[in-house]
């Protein structure tokens, strides 16, 4: 399915409660993948900052992890226990990403993995890709791909 919407950043956190909803419906045996795809300033952090709230983890603890490439963050959501942002925006090789060991990671049904750049590496299958663009200084247009 695609859905497209038109959310103004104050309103991301409505979003994540959309993705999460539809996640926890997936009756899969792993961990759920979210590719988070546009360019830089697109609100990709900004998002995951709002799903780490939905999860009940504190969003002013999330940060891009463009330098140390991947962060967990324990929740205590009903359905997700954990979530793991993985930024890939430094890679120049998608081999670079096998450092990150999601393999691991992925074995988690309790986990959701945001990973931003996912082009950059190898990953898994996306459990659903969520596409940014800018509409205006804080307006942005997001497509659910799932």
């Amino acid at each position: 399915m695609i859905e497209t919407f038109v959310v103004r950043i104050e309103d991301m956190e409505d979003l994540a409660k959309k993705v999460v909803a539809i996640l926890k419906d997936e009756s899969t045996p792993d961990a759920k993948v979210l590719f988070l795809e546009g360019d830089l300033g697109t609100g990709k952090t900004t998002f995951t900052k709002e799903l780490a709230h939905v999860l009940g983890i504190d969003k002013e603890e999330v940060h891009s992890p463009t330098f140390i490439l991947k962060k967990e963050y324990k929740g205590n959501h009903v359905h997700f226990r954990k979530l793991i942002h993985v930024d890939a925006y430094r890679f120049d090789d998608k081999e670079e990403g096998n450092v990150l060991r999601l393999e691991d990671d992925i074995k988690d049904r309790q986990s959701i993995i945001a990973i931003e750049w996912p082009s950059k590496m190898h990953t898994p299958n996306p459990d659903m890709s969520l596409r940014f663009s800018v509409v205006n200084d804080d307006t942005r247009e997001v497509t659910l791909l799932y």
